[in-house]
C-alpha cells in the first residue's frame, strides 16, 4: 500500500491539532482513509471525548519522514483540555479546507498572506508568552493579521485587556499589518447566541464575549467552522476583496462609494452597497447608520447564500434595514474561489519525489506500540 496525499494530510493534521472529532475528520476525508489508518495502528480514539489522536507509532512515523513538525509533547487527558483542543481543531480544519498554510511551526510564518499558526505550539518551551489567553489561532489574510477566538454558548467570560495585550505583544514582530479578530464557532447561530446577550450594566475586568464584541475597537468577523466559513476565508484572502466582489456583483452598475464613508463598498441605484460576505456585522450596522444619517434609506448587501439565509435575512432584510442579495456561483468562479481544498487520493511524494509505502511502516510498527507518549 502506497500512502496517499489524503493519508499523510490526515496524520499531519492530527499532529498539529492533537485531537480531532471523528465527525470532523469524516467531513473532510474519505471514511476508508480513517479506518485504514486505524487498522495500521497509526491513529486511535482517545480515552476522553472519543476524539481521534495519533498513536506512538503514528508520531514516530511523522518524526521519521518529516522534519518540520511540532514537538510531540505529552498530552493532557483531562476533559477540559481535550474539548479545548477539539474546538481549536475545528478552526484549523476550516482554515485547511480554505487552502491556508496550516502546517506552520513558527510565528514568523505569518509574515506572508495565507498562513495560519497555532499559539499553543509556543507553549511548553520554557516560557508561555500567551499565558492563559483564549486566542485559539492566528491567521494572515492579505495585509490583515487575525486573532481567532472560539465562541459558543456557555463559553464564559474573558479578561478583555489581557487578551488584547497578548495579541498585540506576541505579534508585535509582524510588521505592516492591520489587526482584527475572528469569533469562530460551530455555526453563525451558535456564535450569535452568545454575542446577542444583553450588555452588562457595568464592565469589570472579566467581560462576556457579547460585551467584548461591542467593546473591541478592531474589526470582529464571525466565522463558522464549516464549508461556509472556509469559503468566507477564501474570499477574504483575495487582495482588495471588497472592491473586487463589489465590482463582480454590480458589473456595469458599479459606482465608487464616497471617500468619507468607509463602511460602504460601492453605490447601486443611488444607494450604498456593502460586501457582507466577511461577516463584519458591526461594519454592516455602521453602513446602515450612515445611510440613515444621509437620508438614503435602505442599503443593499451581498453575501454567500448560507450567510444570507441564516443571518442577514432575519437580522436585516426582514426588519426593513437592507436589501440582501446572494453571491452567484459565476461570480465566485470569476474570482477563482469556487472550490475548496479536497486532499487527493494520489500517491504522496516526499520532497525528493519518493513514495512512502505500507510495508516499511508495518516493519517499523513492531517497535512502536499504540499509546501516546
Amino acid at each position: 500500500m502506497v500512502f496517499s496525499v489524503q493519508d499523510i494530510e490526515l496524520l499531519r493534521l492530527l499532529r498539529w491539532c492533537r485531537y480531532i472529532a471523528p465527525g470532523e475528520l469524516q467531513r473532510h476525508f474519505d471514511a476508508n482513509t480513517v479506518s485504514n489508518l486505524q487498522s495500521l495502528k497509526m491513529i486511535r480514539p482517545s480515552k476522553v471525548q472519543r476524539a481521534l489522536t495519533l498513536t506512538t507509532f503514528g508520531n514516530q512515523f511523522l518524526d521519521q519522514h518529516f522534519q518540520d513538525v511540532p514537538a510531540n509533547v505529552r498530552l493532557a487527558h483531562t476533559a477540559a483540555d481535550t474539548i479545548r483542543r477539539i474546538r481549536v481543531s475545528r478552526v484549523t480544519m476550516t482554515a485547511y479546507q480554505a487552502g491556508l498554510s496550516v502546517f506552520t511551526t513558527e510565528l514568523n510564518a505569518l509574515d506572508r498572506s495565507g498562513a495560519y499558526f497555532l499559539p499553543m505550539l509556543m507553549r511548553g518551551k520554557g516560557a508561555n508568552p500567551w499565558s492563559n489567553s483564549r486566542i485559539a489561532a492566528l491567521l494572515r489574510l492579505g495585509g490583515t493579521l487575525y486573532g481567532v477566538h472560539y465562541v459558543c454558548p456557555g463559553i464564559g467570560d474573558m479578561l478583555l485587556v489581557d487578551e488584547l495585550n497578548a495579541f498585540m505583544n506576541n505579534t508585535s514582530r509582524i510588521k505592516n499589518v492591520r489587526r482584527a479578530f475572528f469569533f469562530a464557532g460551530d455555526s453563525y447561530a451558535a456564535i450569535l447566541s452568545e454575542l446577542d446577550r444583553p450588555a452588562a450594566e457595568e464592565l469589570g475586568r472579566y467581560v462576556s464575549y457579547a460585551d467584548a464584541f461591542r467593546e473591541i475597537e478592531m474589526p470582529v468577523h464571525l466565522l463558522p467552522c464549516d464549508d461556509t466559513g472556509s469559503m468566507q476565508l477564501r474570499l477574504m484572502e483575495i487582495p482588495d476583496y471588497r472592491e473586487r466582489l463589489c465590482r463582480a456583483a454590480l458589473k456595469s452598475q458599479y459606482k465608487a462609494p464616497p471617500s468619507d464613508v468607509l463602511s460602504w463598498d460601492g453605490m447601486f441605484e443611488g444607494k450604498p452597497f456593502v460586501i457582507a460576505a466577511d461577516m463584519d456585522l458591526r461594519r454592516i450596522d455602521a453602513a446602515i447608520h450612515a445611510a440613515k444619517e444621509r437620508g438614503l434609506g435602505q442599503i443593499s448587501m451581498v453575501a454567500l447564500k448560507p450567510q444570507v439565509d441564516s443571518v442577514l435575512k432575519p437580522r436585516y432584510r426582514e426588519k426593513g434595514l437592507a436589501r440582501v442579495f446572494t453571491l452567484k456561483d459565476e461570480m465566485l468562479a470569476e474570482l477563482g474561489v469556487s472550490k475548496l481544498r479536497v486532499p487527493t487520493m494520489d500517491a504522496f511524494r516526499t520532497e525528493k519525489g519518493d513514495v512512502i509505502n505500507a510495508p516499511l511502516i508495518q516493519t517499523a510498527r513492531k517497535a512502536g506500540g499504540s499509546g501516546n507518549r
